[in-house]
């Protein structure tokens, strides 16, 4: 059962010994609750943007904006609305090298941010923002309430004299590392390029 933005609060709230639970994510407002609500966008996004998620993985063509943008890149695209993290422009190679990877460059455009780069009718890999919770998988609902635990200890637990928060962030960094060896486990990727000549020169 996909874990709404209240539960999601409350197991944070629990990480760090608290009793309190809130009501409602959006019109409680207790000190928990505003507290969450305070550092909800920012940790989400961190987390996001942490490691390339299965489930907020996607593919869009770029919208092109200018031709000759600069000296020195052919073509400025802009930077996808509903993007958190970009990951990289397709080559055509599943698996990128050092030598097949499209080279690009983000920078800040009078209408946002754009991506300089000299492939034509780029499509781009990203991280997708993805805000409705019934979407995420639980462990990365697991990692993302602890990191917002972290963030609101300090309000939440009296300035954090325990060090709880300090605590959730640790557990965090654990967290994050085993639901990025789970999603990995479900994919099957070409092996690495460079490991057939390593192995040669072995």
């Amino acid at each position: 059962m996909p874990a709404s933005q209240t539960e999601i609060c409350n197991m944070a709230i629990s990480h760090l010994g608290g009793s309190r639970e809130i009501g409602d994510f959006t019109t409680d407002q207790s000190a928990e609750a505003s507290a969450c609500r305070r550092f909800w966008d920012v940790c989400r996004d961190k987390v996001l943007r942490s490691y390339p998620w299965g489930f907020a993985k996607k593919t869009a063509t770029l919208a092109l904006v200018a031709l000759n943008p600069t000296d020195e890149w052919s073509y400025s695209y802009q930077y996808p609305s509903d993007c958190v993290m970009f990951r990289r422009i397709q080559s055509g190679t599943r698996l990128d090298s050092r030598q097949t990877r499209i080279p690009c460059e983000i920078v800040r455009g009078p209408a946002g941010k754009l991506i300089l780069t000299d492939q034509a009718n780029a499509v781009a890999d990203y991280t997708e923002r993805i805000t409705e919770t019934g979407y995420w998988e639980s462990d990365f609902v697991l990692a993302f309430s602890l990191l917002l635990a972290s963030y609101i200890a300090p309000r939440v637990t009296g300035g954090d004299p325990h060090g709880m928060g300090k605590r959730a962030m640790q557990m965090w960094g654990m967290e994050t590392s085993t639901a990025e060896a789970d999603a990995s486990n479900e994919q099957q990727p070409e092996e690495d390029p460079g490991s057939e000549f390593e192995r040669a020169r072995a």
